[in-house]
Parts: structure tokens; C-alpha cells; sequence
């Protein structure tokens, strides 16, 4: 197979950034495969028949389903793509095994098969669990459903996850049937610094087969009458493309409570430092809160 990590090699190099595609030669004609350069994307296709939309990422590499005019035909494909470059030799590899000796997996389940790579691999990213922004969801339908407008922060980096006129919120969620306790970053995300009200909202979920999804709370929004492109741009900054599987992870909602982040809720602020600051060589902590025995709405 030397020829082939060659040739798709050469094409990472040499392709122009115009999406072109080219046949790979040292490919059987029975099971064709292209490789391509599409802006700053590189990687290599193969056709896929299935109707089913898939957008996964990790580690720099993404595997998702594109539709694209290729010889005058308009065909499906299935791509792993990735955009570094200074990898790209060692990307190649990974590409060569896709379309040849992984290539039937790959066909007849896409999902499993990228599953095992990441776990091949080993995954040393922090993934966004699917819960946690489908309780973001939830709370922002909650806010719609009072009549409220609101800003999600939570995407664009905001030091709370959504901003309304009279309060901001922080949205926390577990999985746990029983679990309490909470993890705070640092010293500003419950310290209020707008001046407005804070409440923190927690939910609990349950992993199940047919049940809330972050797509179904998002077609909901947009019947509520949310911006589709707001929202769709926000999952596309968390990583969560449409077509994506954490998209279609479904949930029982158990629980869900808010608490006000008042004097009597427990927390590490710049106010709890001498002259508001952190001492002189921290840069950065976390910490735990358990949110038992605290004071508590249904959402």
C-alpha cells in the first residue's frame, strides 16, 4: 500500500484549495475513493448511499457526510477530513487504513467504526457532554415560555451560560440519580459581576432510548419561535454540527431546580481575597459545591 499513502500524501500537497477531487489510482475500481483539498480542509472520500447524516470530530480530524458534484454526477460521500497541516503526512496514514482495510466497517456502520478509532487512539480532549447543552436548551425554552429574551453566552465563552434583561443564569447537570455536588471553574462564574441577579439551575437527567434530544429541544425553540441560525451556529461553535450523534442522545428529564446565588449561597469570589485578588502564584482552581440542604425552586 506504499503507493497508495503516496498518492494521498502527493494530494494533500499538491490539490489547490478549490475542492477538486481526485480518483485515487492505487484504489481498485471496484471500491473507488478520492482525496481532496477543500479550503483549509484536506482528506479523502468515499461514496455513501445511506440517508443518514453524520458529523463527528476529534483530535483535529472530522468524519461527515458531504453531497458534491463529482464527473458531472451528483453523488454522496462520506469524508474524513482534517485542516493540520503539519500532521498531514501522519493524517494520511489514517486515511489509507479508512479506505482500504476499515473501509467495509466504515460503510456498513460509520458511527461504530469512528467510536473505536477515537478509543484506539485515546482521547485526550474534554468532550461537551450532550446534557449539558441540551440543559442549556431547557432552560432557554423555559425563559421563552415566560415571555423572557435572552443571550446565549454559553458558546461564546460568556462567564455565564445565558443573559437576560433582569438575571443572568449558570447551568449545571448530571447524570447521577442521586448525586449533589457540583464543579465550579474559578472566581468569577458565580460572582454576579453585572450587577444583575444570578441563578444557578441544575438539572438531572437519565440516559434512554427515546427521550429529550438536543435536536427535538431545538425544534421546539424554533416553533417558539428562537432564531434556527442562532442556535445552529451556537452547536456548531460547542463541535455539535448537524448530523452530529451527541445531537441524538435522548434523555429523561428527573429533576430540574433553581437556586439564587445570594449572600447565603456558598462560593469563592474575587471578594473572598484580600484586595479581591487570587494570592500571588495562583493562576487558576476549581472547586465543589454541594448543593444539599440548599434553598431551591422547580424550574
Amino acid at each position: 500500500m506504499a503507493d497508495l499513502l503516496k498518492e494521498i500524501q502527493e494530494g494533500f500537497a499538491n490539490l489547490d484549495q478549490s475542492g477538486r477531487m481526485l480518483p485515487l489510482r492505487a484504489i481498485p475500481a471496484v471500491c473507488p475513493a478520492w482525496v481532496f483539498r477543500e479550503g483549509d480542509r484536506f482528506g479523502v472520500a468515499v461514496e455513501y448511499s445511506e440517508p443518514q447524516e453524520i458529523s463527528e470530530g476529534f483530535a483535529g480530524a472530522n468524519l461527515r457526510t458531504v453531497e458534491r458534484v463529482v464527473a458531472g454526477q451528483h453523488r454522496r460521500f462520506l469524508r474524513l477530513e482534517s485542516s493540520i497541516e503539519w500532521l498531514r503526512n501522519e493524517f494520511g496514514l489514517i486515511c489509507e487504513h479508512m479506505v482500504t482495510d476499515a473501509r467495509k466497517a466504515l460503510l456498513a456502520d460509520p458511527l461504530v467504526w469512528w467510536q473505536r478509532w477515537r478509543h484506539l487512539l485515546g482521547n485526550a480532549l474534554v468532550d461537551k457532554h450532550g446534557y449539558d447543552v441540551l440543559a442549556e436548551l431547557l432552560a432557554l425554552e423555559a425563559l421563552v415560555v415566560k415571555g423572557n429574551t435572552f443571550e446565549w453566552s454559553g458558546p461564546l465563552g460568556g462567564v455565564v451560560d445565558i443573559k437576560t434583561p433582569d438575571t443572568d443564569y449558570e447551568v449545571k447537570s448530571t447524570v447521577s440519580r442521586y448525586g449533589t455536588v457540583i464543579n465550579i471553574s474559578g472566581q468569577f462564574q458565580l460572582a454576579a459581576s453585572s450587577g444583575k441577579p444570578l441563578q444557578l439551575i441544575h438539572f438531572r437527567f437519565e440516559p434512554v432510548e427515546d427521550g429529550l434530544s438536543i435536536d427535538l429541544v431545538c425544534d421546539r425553540l424554533v416553533a417558539l419561535g428562537v432564531d434556527a441560525v442562532m442556535l445552529e451556529g451556537a452547536l456548531q461553535r460547542l463541535g455539535m454540527e448537524a448530523g452530529c450523534s451527541a445531537r441524538k442522545e435522548a434523555y429523561n428529564l428527573l429533576e430540574a431546580r433553581s437556586y439564587a446565588v445570594d449572600d447565603n449561597f456558598p462560593r469563592i469570589t474575587p471578594a473572598s481575597f484580600v484586595n479581591g485578588a487570587l494570592p500571588v502564584g495562583v493562576v487558576q482552581f476549581e472547586y465543589k459545591i454541594d448543593l444539599s440542604g440548599l434553598s431551591s425552586q422547580e424550574l
